[in-house]
């Protein structure tokens, strides 16, 4: 296994020119992707209503931000499988504590800096923070691969590099790419779009890629509306890029109405018990769903049985719906508990240490029982408790 520690720090002022240096590029990529995911869900826990009116212009900010989390979860994946298709799938671990994003922190290699916080929702945390995040690059803007101004350039340096590599280097920049451990299918999102692709030439890098930006920036024409599914696009059948839907935030178009007063990066040892067991339960389940996408990608699809269960199929289908069935629940358990001088607690999002000599998943069981001792609702046929005896054990 390459380990986290063997990727180089990038080199500000030279283009990509070798495979190892693409890699290092798509890991950082990977960072930057996996950080916007616990910052753009702790706003969405923090809203106390679930659509702010009917009437309202907009849908609610909470549909809103919850439609651009599964696109971000989506990008993740997309700019794992372009690794993977580069012999690099064994640099990234996403249950690993070298990966898993901390707040306070910077946007990664971003000039100038933008920093990242674990906050309530509101319309400035929108405006200064995550539509900077999102920003479209100017009209003719370079290709940026070390410190960039905005993702696209970023990705743009990235794309160049997989178009002079495949070039000049074709037969090395393909060799070790393994596409039945890529991610394909199991996605949805009800309020946007994208689809996973697998990654085997410069075409498909290229769709990756176009993905990941369109629907971030939007479109290279500067448009806010952007097709539904970038790599298959559709007359008729497009939504706003994520940098339009938080401005209809930011605008009061996507109301968010109340919030719970929640504090800002968030730690289990800021609560007291039982309130800082059911935070490190949250923990202990969010780093479950993320060894979940660990271990799919583990899983070969060359080795799917006609007429048996798939293993592969199951992960497949289960790490983006624990996130609604598993992390929401319990993160709006969190929003309610007060824990003094009128703030309530929140999700912490941390790394949460399992012990490596029995199942993970029996660690998770464990600390569910134990917690629903004192949050009755975790039980019952529905409750988050059964929703953890569905997931498989990895």
């Amino acid at each position: 296994m390459l380990l986290a520690t063997q990727v180089h720090p990038l080199d500000v002022e030279k283009p990509i020119t070798t495979v190892a240096e693409l890699r290092d590029h798509l890991y950082h990529a990977i960072q930057v992707e996996f950080s916007t995911i616990p910052l753009y869900l702790y706003p969405a826990y923090s809203i106390r209503t679930q659509g702010y009116s009917q009437w309202s212009a907009g849908m609610s900010a909470l549909r809103t931000i919850r439609s651009v989390v599964i696109e971000e979860m989506l990008h993740l994946c997309l700019a794992r499988n372009l690794l993977v298709a580069v012999g690099g799938g064994d640099m990234v671990r996403f249950y690993d504590p070298a990966m898993v994003p901390t707040y306070p922190s910077d946007m990664l290699h971003r000039q100038p800096r933008l920093p990242l916080n674990l906050a309530r929702c509101t319309k400035g945390l929108m405006r200064d923070t995550f539509m900077p995040l999102e920003l479209p690059a100017a009209d003719h803007a370079p290709p940026q691969g070390g410190e960039y101004n905005t993702l696209g350039q970023f990705y743009a340096a990235i794309r160049l590099g997989f178009e002079r590599l495949d070039r000049e280097s074709h037969d090395e920049l393909w060799a070790g790419n393994q596409p039945e451990l890529q991610y394909l299918s199991g996605y949805w999102n009800q309020d946007g779009g994208g689809s996973p692709l697998v990654v085997c030439d410069l075409g498909s890098a290229r769709q990756a890629i176009d993905t990941i930006v369109e629907q971030g920036e939007g479109s290279s024409a500067g448009d806010d509306e952007v097709p539904l599914d970038p790599s298959k696009p559709q007359l008729g059948e497009s939504e706003l890029s994520h940098y339009a839907k938080f401005r209809a935030i930011a605008e009061g178009i996507d109301q968010i109405g109340a919030t719970w007063p929640v504090p800002t990066d968030p730690r289990p040892e800021m609560f007291e018990d039982p309130v800082q067991e059911l935070a490190l339960l949250f923990d202990a389940a969010y780093c479950y769903t993320l060894c979940l996408v660990d271990a799919l990608y583990g899983a070969s699809r060359a080795d799917s049985v006609a007429g048996e269960r798939s293993r592969r199929y199951h992960l497949e289908r289960t790490f983006i719906g624990a996130m609604g069935g598993l992390l929401y629940p319990i993160a709006d358990l969190l929003v309610r508990q007060p824990i003094g001088q009128g703030r309530h607690a929140a999700p912490t999002f941390g790394y949460f240490p399992f012990a490596t000599d029995r199942p993970k998943k029996d660690q998770l069981v464990e600390r569910c029982a134990a917690t629903v001792a004192r949050y009755p609702s975790l039980g019952g046929d529905d409750g988050v408790a059964r929703q953890i005896d569905l997931l498989p054990s990895v």
